[in-house]
């Protein structure tokens, strides 16, 4: 399940953005699924990805940018990345995107490029965050787009993207049924 949480203008440093998504992580983790979870540590497994010991059925991941927080939970190993669409550097895409990929993007209307960018790099970014080497797997999944759906190389994994005003939601993980959201409009599913 997916929860976000809208963090208003005078409050978007990234202090109070990192402590309101570990909050709002804590309540639903309680709401969703009865565990208090106030007291416990949260630790690294090898590549990073954060887990509760003691905890061994629970799984979540957290996102922030400016002005928004979200998680995921469930009982399957999951990511999430949102991200505020807004401008972004030209050199990224030789750096994130695949050939493929590219070749695709240059082919899009300027005004539509901003939008995109973010679909893919939030994309991206819940997969890196999913399997826990972060944006060091950028370049290691490669997405397509066929109508509402999500084509990525790897079959065995369920994205969906949300878009909640100017941002954009995404979540990767190894079951659909963790996308239930009242984040925004599921525009992509796999």
């Amino acid at each position: 399940m997916i929860r976000c949480l809208f963090i208003d203008e005078e409050k978007r440093y990234y202090s109070f953005q990192h402590s309101s998504a570990f909050g709002l992580l804590k309540s639903f983790i309680l709401d969703e699924m009865g565990y208090d979870i106030s007291e416990a540590d949260i630790f690294e497994e090898q590549l990073g990805k954060p887990y509760f010991k003691g905890f061994d059925g629970l799984h979540f991941n957290l996102s922030h940018t400016k002005g928004l927080c979200c998680c995921i939970i469930g009982d399957r190993r999951c990511g999430i990345d949102c991200e505020l669409i807004r401008n972004y550097r030209e050199n990224t895409i030789r750096r994130v995107f695949t050939d493929s990929e590219a070749e695709w993007f240059q082919c899009l209307d300027e005004s539509e490029k901003p939008f995109y960018f973010f679909l893919l790099w939030t994309l991206k970014e819940a997969y890196g965050k999913f399997t826990g080497n972060g944006i060091a797997d950028m370049k290691n999944v490669c997405f397509s787009l066929d109508g509402e759906h999500i084509i990525s190389d790897k079959p065995q994994l369920h994205f969906c993207v949300y878009r909640a005003g100017d941002y954009l939601i995404s979540a990767c993980s190894e079951s659909s049924d963790l996308f239930e959201s009242d984040c925004g409009e599921l525009l992509y599913i796999s």
